[in-house]
């Protein structure tokens, strides 16, 4: 689904210049260009169905119909569901806006701080807010208004406290036991709130990645190269006839699969505030892997035979990517993965493992094709996604090294929802 030509953001220029229609006081050309912006930024460009989901939500409230802004009329619109579809069963429009969400968190904190027109979603609905960032305490004329009121109202000190004492006695002694009942007071708030931090709920996110947090060093993100074949023309020769050959390439194109799931463990990691760094599997030095925690993207991870052959289930190269259940066959894989590997369902395999080789923690994504692997990404990096995932988990799960097996399908080249059809914790 093209975000311009389906989404309405290509039609935004045929609005005639000398109408000044305004949202929120706002201009709504400014607001599309604000919007233009922000699909072309780093938080959003990697991610098409979050860009797909925000240019939809902001083009019907421009339009006017953000009365028809319902989790199913979204769910049909921007994600191919059926129209009766069950929302209480796939939650996908709901995982989406508050991926969303995160990711305008994530704009405004570093490409967009300079945007004139912010743009939010409000959590409980789908219906985005455009504001103007509030400049005023930046502005040199503004602190100078300040200061002169404050100076015009500022009573007269010596004044006040000879009549305060005269007219009404005993007001200071009880201003000392009013001052310190509130000082008591915000003693309890404080204490309060450190409590609920230290007994609310950590979420599941936060519980699949503290052990990866363990190792204080940047957590490497690892994609592995894929083998592609490249044209190679040769100059025409002197009978006047060109030669064209093709030739492998082992170590220059990395999947677009690979690519977005990277963006979202990095940019999910961020969050958690814990930086990363990105390298391909060629480039890794196998001392450097006890440095640091180790992220596997991508169907390439089988190369990494060394850390996975102890592990429940694998991808299994000479069974056509097949997910293996400790070395038997099984039904887990693409049944009509077409010759240029388009497919209507992937299966995806989600590991966290203690490795005692590299005496690290190691995260594996791993898809039969691109679709598997991004939707892996996606699982550990959205809290509901992942909440939803683990809730036949046992408890003490945040301790145990686990697997997960994921089964989705894939609409229009979008992979869906996955659900768990396989876990292995110990």
């Amino acid at each position: 689904m093209g975000i311009e030509s389906n989404l309405g953001l290509g039609d935004c220029e045929a609005s005639p210049p000398d109408v000044d229609v305004r949202i929120s006081g706002i201009p709504v050309e400014e607001i599309r260009s604000a919007l233009r912006d922000m699909l072309r930024s780093s938080a959003f460009a990697m991610s098409k169905r979050c860009g797909d989901f925000l240019a939809f939500v902001v083009e019907q409230t421009l339009l006017g119909q953000h009365q028809e802004l319902k989790e199913r009329t979204i769910g049909v619109a921007v994600f191919g569901r059926p129209t009766m579809y069950d929302t209480t069963e796939d939650a996908v429009v709901r995982i989406k806006a508050s991926e969303v969400r995160k990711r305008l968190g994530f704009y405004y904190a570093d490409e967009g701080k300079a945007s004139g027109v912010w743009i939010s979603l409000p959590r409980g609905g789908y219906v985005p807010v455009f504001t103007r960032p509030d400049n005023l305490i930046n502005k040199p004329e503004s602190r100078e208004s300040v200061a002169t009121v404050v100076a015009a109202t500022e009573p007269v000190a010596p004044t006040v406290q000879l009549n305060v004492k005269s007219a009404v006695p005993g007001l200071k002694y009880r201003w000392r036991i009013g001052s310190g009942v509130l000082l008591a007071a915000l003693v309890l708030v404080f204490v309060g709130f450190l409590w609920f931090r230290r007994t609310a709920p950590i979420s599941a996110l936060a519980q699949f990645w503290n052990p990866v947090f363990q190792n204080q060093n940047p957590v490497l993100l690892v994609t592995t190269p894929v083998p592609a074949y490249v044209s190679h023309g040769s100059p025409a020769t002197q009978q006047g006839k060109a030669t064209t050959e093709y030739v492998l390439t082992t170590d220059q194109f990395v999947g677009q699969g690979d690519v977005r799931a990277a963006e979202l463990i990095s940019t999910a990691l961020q969050g958690l505030g814990h930086s990363s760094e990105t390298k391909e599997s060629n480039n890794v030095d196998f001392h450097e892997l006890s440095r640091h925690s180790l992220v596997l993207i991508g169907y390439s991870a089988t190369q990494w035979a060394a850390i996975t052959q102890g592990f429940r289930f694998s991808f299994s190269d000479k069974k056509g990517g097949m997910i293996t259940d400790r070395g038997r066959l099984t039904e887990w894989y693409p049944h009509h993965l077409a010759k240029d590997l388009h497919t209507d369902e992937d299966y995806a395999i989600v590991s966290r493992v203690y490795v005692p080789e590299t005496r690290a923690m190691v995260v594996l994504v791993s898809g039969a094709t691109q679709y598997g692997t991004e939707d892996a990404a996606e699982l550990v990096t959205n809290p509901e996604l992942l909440s939803t995932a683990l809730r036949d988990a046992p408890k003490d799960w945040p301790k145990k090294n686990l697997q997960l097996v994921l089964h989705l399908k894939v609409i229009g080249d979008t992979p869906e929802t996955p659900e768990v059809v396989a876990s292995e914790f110990w």
